[in-house]
C-alpha cells in the first residue's frame, strides 16, 4: 500500500497519514520533516506495515538525522514474539535518504531489517553506532562518502551482508570496532588514515591488507578473529605490534616485521596456525606472552637485541625444526601464566631440535629457564642473515635471470599454486615482493645486483 505524503511544515507527518499511518507499505514523504516525523515513520513501521521509506524529496530539519530517528530502546529491547536476539528489529528494508543530510545521529538508523540505503554525498558525520547491527544491510559495494574525516566507534558493528568497502580520501579515524564482525573481503585503507582504534575490523572475512604508511601506531584485536585473512603487510616505521593484533587467523600465511619493530605484544599472532615464515628484525626487545602462540614456523633466528620472550610465546610450534638465538647472554625467559611452571617453550614444540647459540653461550643457555627446555643446544659463529648464500634447488620451479635491464621470473609452465617471491638488494633492503603463478618480468629495478628468493630457493642476478 503506496502513500505519497506532502507536508508543509515540521511535525506534520502524522496528520497527514491519518487513519492510514498502520496500511502503508511504503511511503514517499515531501517537504520539512523533524524528529517528531522521524517518530511518526518509526510508528508506521514498528506498529504498522511500513518496510520502505523515501526521503528523497524531503528537507530534515538542520540537515541532521535525528539521534536514534528510528531507534527506540525503551519499545524495541523487549521480550516480545518478534524480537531477535532479545532486540524487536525495524521492519524497514529500503531507505533513501536525501541530498543535503549532512549529519547522521548517534543510533539513528540502529538494529532494522535494512537492506539496502543510500548515503549522500553531502554527508560529512556519521554519528557513534548510526547503523550497528543492521545485520542484513547489503548494499554492496558500501561508498562512504569524500568529505567524511571519521567513521564512529561501532558505527558499522554487526552488519554482515556487504562484502565490499570503499573509504574516502578524506578519512582520518576509524573508531573502535567500528567494522567489527561485518561480512567484509574487501576495503582500501587510504593514506592519510591516521588513527585507527582497537578491534575495528575484527572478525571480519577480509582477506588482505595493506596499512597505509600515514598510521604511525596499531590497535590491539584490529584484525583478530578473521577467518579469510592471508596476508598483512605493516609500514617500516611501525614499532611494536599490539595485543591481539591478528591472532585466531586460521589462514594467515605472510606477514612482514618492519625493522622498526621492537615489540611483539601478547597475543599478537596466536592460534595462526598458518603463519610462516617470521624474520624477525635486529632491534626487537620483546615478545610477549603467547605472541607467536601454534604458529606454523619450520625455522626462526632470534635477534642479537632480544631481551624477553614471553611464557607460551613459543608454545606447540609443531614444524619447528631448528631455533637459531643471536645473543650472547639468552634472553630472559618468562614462565607461562597459564601454565605454571612452564616457559615459552612447551605443547608440540619439539626439545630435541638444533638450537645454535654464540660460541661461549651453550652453558649459559642450558642453565637458563625456558631455554633449558632444549637438549640439543650447539655452539656456531655460523648465523644466518638478511640474505642466505645463494642456492639452487635441483628440482626448482622457476629460472632467474636478466634481461634488457628486466628482472625476469620463468615458470616452464603455470603452477599449481601461486608462490611467493621477494626480491632482496645487495645489502638485505627488501626492494619487492608479492605472489606469482605464471612467468614475470619486473621493469622497474635499478642496475645491480639482487637475490631472489622464490619459495625455498634462492637466485643472484646482476642486472
Amino acid at each position: 500500500n503506496f502513500f505519497d505524503a506532502n507536508v508543509s511544515k515540521y511535525g506534520e507527518l502524522e496528520q497527514v497519514l491519518g487513519e492510514k499511518w498502520d496500511k502503508i507499505d511504503s511511503l514517499i514523504v515531501h517537504g520539512p520533516i523533524n524528529e517528531a516525523d522521524f517518530t511518526t515513520m518509526w510508528k508506521c513501521s514498528f506498529e504498522g506495515k511500513l518496510t520502505v521509506l523515501n526521503l528523497e524529496h524531503a528537507q530534515v530539519e538542520n540537515n541532521k538525522i535525528p539521534t536514534r530517528a528510528l531507534f527506540k530502546v525503551d519499545r524495541q529491547v523487549i521480550d516480545d514474539p518478534r524480537a531477535y536476539q532479545g532486540v524487536v528489529y525495524l521492519p524497514i528494508r529500503h531507505l533513501i535518504l536525501p541530498e543535503g543530510i549532512q549529519e547522521i545521529g548517534d543510533f539513528a538508523f540502529s538494529r532494522m531489517r535494512l537492506e539496502q540505503v543510500n548515503l549522500p554525498k553531502s554527508l560529512r558525520k556519521l554519528g557513534r553506532s548510526c547503523f550497528s547491527s543492521c545485520h542484513w544491510l547489503s548494499t554492496d559495494p558500501l561508498i562512504i562518502p569524500d568529505g567524511i574525516t571519521s567513521i564512529p566507534p561501532q558505527c558499522f558493528i554487526n552488519c554482515q551482508c556487504f562484502k565490499k568497502l570503499v573509504l574516502p580520501s578524506t578519512l582520518k579515524v576509524i573508531g573502535e570496532s567500528a567494522f567489527y564482525n561485518t561480512r567484509i573481503e574487501e576495503v582500501n585503507l587510504p593514506e592519510g588514515l591516521e588513527k585507527i582504534e582497537q578491534g575495528a575490523f575484527a572478525g571480519c572475512n577480509i582477506k588482505k591488507v595493506i596499512i597505509p604508511a600515514s598510521l604511525n601506531e596499531l590497535p590491539g584485536f584490529l584484525f583478530s578473529m578473521c577467518p579469510y585473512l592471508k596476508e598483512i603487510y605493516i609500514p617500516n616505521h611501525i614499532t611494536k605490534i599490539p595485543n591481539s593484533f591478528a591472532s585466531w587467523c586460521p589462514l594467515l600465511e605472510k606477514v612482514n616485521i618492519p625493522k622498526s619493530i621492537i615489540e611483539i605484544g601478547v597475543d599478537a599472532f596466536a592460534g595462526d596456525v598458518k603463519l610462516k615464515p617470521i624474520d624477525l628484525p635486529e632491534g626487537l626487545k620483546r615478545i610477549e606472552q603467547d605472541a607467536l602462540w601454534y604458529c606454523a614456523i619450520d625455522s626462526i633466528v632470534f635477534p642479537a637485541s632480544l631481551e624477553y620472550l614471553g611464557g607460551g610465546s613459543c608454545a606447540n610450534w609443531k614444524y619447528i625444526k631448528k631455533i637459531y638465538s643471536l645473543a650472547s647472554i639468552p634472553p630472559y625467559c618468562a614462565e607461562d601464566r597459564a601454565n605454571p611452571g612452564k616457559g615459552p617453550f612447551h605443547g608440540y614444540t619439539p626439545n630435541d631440535i638444533p638450537l645454535y647459540v654464540p660460541i661461549g653461550s651453550g652453558e649459559k643457555y642450558r642453565q637458563a629457564f625456558g631455554w633449558n627446555y632444549f637438549t640439543n643446544i650447539i655452539e656456531t659463529d655460523k648465523f644466518p642473515t638478511g640474505i642466505m648464500s645463494p642456492k639452487m634447488g635441483n628440482n626448482e620451479p622457476c629460472k632467474v635471470y636478466g634481461r634488457d635491464g628486466k628482472l625476469v621470473i620463468e615458470t616452464p609452465q603455470k603452477l599449481s599454486a601461486p608462490i611467493h617471491y621477494i626480491v632482496y638488494a645487495i645489502n638485505g633492503q627488501v626492494v619487492t615482493q608479492g605472489t606469482l603463478a605464471t612467468s614475470y618480468s619486473l621493469s622497474t629495478l635499478a642496475k645491480g645486483i639482487y637475490i631472489v628468493r622464490i619459495g625455498n630457493t634462492i637466485h643472484k642476478v646482476r642486472l
